[in-house]
Parts: C-alpha cells; structure tokens; sequence
C-alpha cells in the first residue's frame, strides 16, 4: 500500500471513530433528555398534548437507534471467488414499456459475458415484444392471464424454465456485461438464497434526482443496505438481484399475498433458514420516475405493499425462523413508513398549542438550553453524518414533505385495508411541474394552510383582533419559530415541486466523441439512441436531414463507427465558438442502434461508475469467465449439500 492510501485509509478511519462516538453520545443524551422530559415537564402540560408529543420524541430516538444499528459501518465491497459454476436464467420482466426501454435492457443482457439463458417474460403478450426477442436472439415467454402481477409472471416462468440461479431484472434495468461474475460466487455457499445489488438509474434529471450519480435511493442502496448484510437482513428488492431456484421452489415460488412480492418472499426464505447477502457495487441501470406522478406511484405502491406484510404470518415480529437481528432490521425498514405520522402528530400538537396555548411541556429556557438545544445538536449531526454524503438532512426533509400523504394512507391502510392493484410505474414522459404537481400534494397544501392559519390567528390575536387565549413567554416565541420553520420546510419543498420542468422523453448522456457531419468535422456532446446534440463550425437550417456518422467506444474495448440519420430541431451559437445543434437521429441499420444503445446505456454508465468507485475498472477479471460448457453445471450437482443443509 502507498504512502498516499494509508494516509487515506487512516483519516477513513479516524473519521468513522468519530461518528461512532458522536453517535453514541447523541443515543445516550437522548435518552437523559427523554427522562427528563417525561420526569420535570409533565406538570402543568395539556396532558394529550404531552402525550402525543412524548411519543413522537420518543419515535425521534428510536428512529436514530434504528439508522445507526443498520449504518454503524459500511463494509468495503468485494467481489468473491467463483467455484461451482451454476446455470443461470435471466428473467426480463415486461408488461407495458417502450420497445426502446425493454430493447436497451436486451442490448445489455447479450453483453453479460457469464454463460446465461436470457427469457423475456411478457405480461403484456405483445407481438412486437415477441419480434424483439427473437431479433436479439433471447426466449420469449407469456402467460393467458395477469394473475398477481409479476409475481404471478415470474411463478408461471419457474415451470418453463432450469437455471439453477435466477437474474431478476425489470425491463428498464440495463446490466453491466460482469453482473454475474461479479456476483455467482456468493452462491458457493450453500445456504445463501438471494444476492442483491444497487439500484441506481442513468437519467439524471428523474424527479428523485437531487444531482447527478445522487438519487433519494442512494443512502438505502450506498449505506443502509451494506449494513443490512452484516445482519443478514436483506431483502431482495425486486431487480438487480439473484435468486436461487432451489430456494424459491422450496417456499411455493414468489409470494403472491402482498404486493411486495420481494420483499415478503425474502421474509419467507429467512424463516426457512436461508441467507441472503448484497454485492456493493452497481451492475445495473434503471430508469428512475420522470415526474411527481410517477413518483407517488411507485412510492405509494412500496408503501401498501412492505405495510402489508404485518398483516401476514410473515410479520417480522412474529414469524417463526428469523434472528433477533434480522427483525430488528425488517422492522428498521418499516419504522421509516412512520416518520410522516410522526411530522404530522408534531404540527398538529404546534398548531393546537398556537390557538388554544394549551402547552405540551413546562420547562425553563435555561432547561431548555441543557437538555434540548445538545439534544437536537447530536441528533442532527449523528443523522448527518451516518448518511456519509449520500442524503443531505435537507435531501431528508424534502422527501419525508413528498410522500407524506401516501405514507400516512399506506399507515391507516394496516387498521382499514383497502383492495388495491399493481401497476407499473412508467418509464418515460416529461414534467411540466407548475400547480399541476404541486395539487398532487393535498395533504402537504391543508397541513400548510393549517400552520399559516395558527401563525396568523397568534399575531392577531397578540394585536387584539382576534379572542384568543393568551401564550405567553418562552412558548409563545418557540411556537411561532417551529412554525415558521416548518412552514419554511414545506413551503421549500411546495415551491422545488412547481419549478421542476423536465421536457425531454430521455435523458441525454453527456459524451465527448468526434463525428462527421454532413461531410463536416463536428462534436459530439450529448447522445441517446434518438437524438444528439451536435457542435460545429457552421450552422444547419431546422427541418434538415442530414447523414452523421460517430465513433463510438463499445464495452468490447473498441470503436464502432455508427451511421444515423439526423434531423436538426434546433440550432443557436454555442458557447465560445461554432454552431450548437440539437435534433433526432435514426439509426440507417439495427446494427447502429444496438451501438448506440450499448454506449448509452452500458459504456457510458460504466465509465461513471467506475470513475466514482461505484464499479470494478474491468468488465470481468481473467479467468473469471469460462466457457459455455464450464457455465452449465449439471442440475443435480449441488442438490444433496443445499438440501442436506436446510433439512
């Protein structure tokens, strides 16, 4: 090791030492605060008041204790050594997406380099998906019916097919040509059931997008989940995961009584003593919701269906097989559903004590300075820092103020269950934001309206215009900050909401390749498989339809010369010098678009993931990948360990 890395490695280290002790420290100081509180403040108090207010600083606390159980450390990723060498099956999952979303994901599984059957399973019973499958040479495979949704298309596919280890992948998730070197080997051991990896998407200007290569999934799949598989605690999360069939046959195939079919059957394989763990680096990239409506969607469909699972004998609580520490961590993962209820319960008790100035707690200010003000100080900084740069506290506010509503009704949905139904969460569209959006969020508009309402009843009731009870002191100026505060928190988030316009159908992957350009030199500066923006020295008229021909880098090392049609939508002086143009290309043969799908969604990727430590440099290291006679081991070979060790 250089000079330079351990200097690295020792300031990584001193600096989770110190996240260690600030978060203990905040654990212990909340817990003195929470005794104190519930000891010196309750007299005088309005006693519902205080009540709910307890709980919901109670919540506060275990809410830290849970996060920093599952985020106390994060494992350095490493890919493990292949022995026995099983079958695999991929499993592409389809019901409505674009041809061009499900033909990137089959661009990418022709390059995974391990020995592998690839099946398109087609809920949808498309003709046109069925041409593309045998364009790219893959199985095609549908079912009469829609019966629980995918987890009925992925049962109804167990019966067609043999691989002994499953791919999982949704339509829109592109692999990386080593997904399957980098993660077949966890499988030597023979009571390992599921692998999963991190989700993360390439278009960068989704709606859960706070920047580029940072997503408001990125702490889950960067920083709790590695921590989850220190407890064996983690789910398979509906793609981008391996299952064993063996496994899965010997539950009754895909739980099909929630609609969290993944996370519910993982709960049933850890009941059956099977293990599950998670490949830290990203090997595959999705499609994230494009705008708030596909974002609530499938927010609220998690929600439902996670909820859903207390309601069954595989509530983790009381289900027979699993580990003190895997509740603890099913049950952090559930907590999370809460924290609306817990906003919400907060305001509520803000608001009452701002109109009625029945207060929730008696304390001094110099009380307050001891025992709240380091309180609060710790928790911010112990949440902030157990994020380790994935989510900002203000990345945290922002997402708690958007799923509010569905959280709150997948919450009420526990007591009073109502039928629901799958639904796939689109793949494509624009954001045109404005009050079309914000409206979306009936509930966050009513809680703002309710605390803009007290703020304004207190000052004229201060001014005497108003017959109110007097509030005086200390909680007269706390109530009137917390609830500029939080106005300010979701008046942010309301406003982030309204200005957000996204006009583009997908994302444009920035390159820097050369081109020529109706017989001109030109740069290439953004690229998809259906359009381009384009620097050059002169200008092109709008409307024209050139021949653009590009070199492209491809996940073989070498360069494709691809030829498309390109037809200019835009052209205006670039900055500094030359003509930037932007316009839709057409592919002149399916060879040019497999190209150019390959270097969007797999070399481009690569190249960002790599450079930001998120993936291993090489495709697959030697040695790793055999041939196809090596790849498929016979069915029977490791039957009588695996069951031998689960009985």
């Amino acid at each position: 090791m250089t000079a330079h890395a351990q200097q690295v490695t020792s300031s990584e280290e001193g600096g989770e030492r110190l996240l260690r002790v600030v978060v203990a420290v905040a654990l212990v100081w909340g817990t003195t605060y929470l005794v104190w509180r519930l000891i010196d403040t309750r007299q005088g108090s309005q006693p519902v008041l205080f009540a709910l207010l307890f709980a919901c600083e109670v919540f506060g606390l275990a809410a830290l204790a849970s996060f920093a159980f599952l985020a106390w450390r994060v494992p350095t990723p490493t890919r493990p050594a292949i022995g026995w060498r099983p079958t695999v099956d991929v499993f592409v999952c389809t019901y409505d997406e674009g041809l061009d979303v499900l033909g990137a994901t089959l661009v990418g599984c022709d390059r995974i380099t391990y020995p592998h059957t690839t099946w398109v399973l087609d809920d949808g019973r498309r003709p046109d998906v069925r041409k593309l499958a045998e364009r790219f040479g893959v199985r095609y495979l549908a079912r009469p019916t829609n019966e629980h949704a995918k987890a009925g298309n992925i049962n109804h596919a167990l019966s067609h097919t043999t691989g002994q280890v499953l791919l999982i992948l949704d339509a829109d998730h592109v692999p990386q040509p080593d997904i399957l070197d980098a993660t077949v080997g966890y499988f030597d051991d023979p009571a390992v059931a599921v692998v999963q990896t991190p989700h993360d998407f390439g278009n960068h200007d989704s709606f859960q997008h706070f920047e580029t290569g940072r997503h408001d999934q990125s702490m889950f799949f960067e920083v709790i989940m590695p921590g989850k598989d220190r407890h064996d605690g983690v789910f398979w999360c509906g793609s981008a995961a391996l299952i064993l069939r063996h496994a899965l046959e010997g539950i009754g195939g895909i739980a099909t009584e929630t609609i969290a079919e993944d996370f519910h059957t993982t709960i049933r394989l850890h009941g059956q003593g099977w293990h599950s763990r998670y490949h830290h680096e990203t090997l595959v990239q999705g499609l994230a919701p494009h705008d708030l409506a596909s974002f609530l969607l499938q927010r609220d469909r998690w929600a439902r269906g996670n909820l859903a699972v207390l309601r069954t004998p595989e509530n983790p609580v009381i289900a027979a097989g699993l580990t003190l520490k895997q509740r603890a961590s099913y049950l952090a993962s559930l907590l999370a559903y809460f924290v609306p209820l817990q906003r919400l319960a907060m305001l509520a008790v803000l608001v009452v004590m701002l109109v009625t100035a029945r207060v929730p707690l008696h304390a001094t200010l110099w009380q307050f300075g001891v025992f709240w003000v380091p309180w609060m100080a710790l928790d911010l900084a112990a949440s902030a820092m157990l994020c380790r740069g994935e989510a900002s506290l203000r990345d945290g506010s922002y997402t708690t103020v958007l799923t509010t509503g569905i959280f709150v009704r997948a919450a009420f949905a526990l007591v009073r269950p109502f039928r629901s139904s799958f639904k796939v969460t689109p793949k494509d569209g624009i954001d045109g934001g404005g009050w079309s959006a914000v409206s979306q969020l009936r509930l966050v508009l009513v809680v703002a309206a309710a605390v803009v309402l007290a703020i304004v009843a207190r000052l004229l009731g201060l001014a005497g215009l108003l017959p109110l009870p007097p509030l005086r002191g200390l909680a007269l100026v706390a109530g009137l900050a917390f609830a500029a505060w939080e106005l300010i928190l979701l008046g942010t988030a309301l406003i982030k909401v309204g200005r957000r316009h996204q006009v583009r159908h997908h994302y444009r992957v920035p390159v820097e390749v050369a081109g020529v350009l109706n017989g001109a030199l030109v740069r290439i500066v953004d690229l998809t498989a259906g359009g381009a923006g384009v620097i050059g020295a002169v200008p092109i008229d709008v409307g024209s339809e050139v021949g653009l021909q590009l070199d492209l880098p491809g996940v073989d090392g070498g360069v494709h010369t691809v030829r498309v049609r390109y037809t200019i939508c835009s052209s205006r002086p670039a900055d500094g010098h030359g003509w930037r143009m932007g316009g839709t290309i057409t592919p002149v043969s399916e060879a040019d678009g497999e190209a150019l799908i390959e270097h969007c969604h797999v070399v481009s990727s690569r190249t960002r993931l790599t450079e930001s430590g998120r993936l291993s440099p090489a495709p697959a290291e030697a040695g790793q990948t055999a041939p196809a006679e090596a790849g498929q081991t016979a069915p029977g070979k490791r039957a009588t360990p695996r069951l031998a060790a689960h009985g």
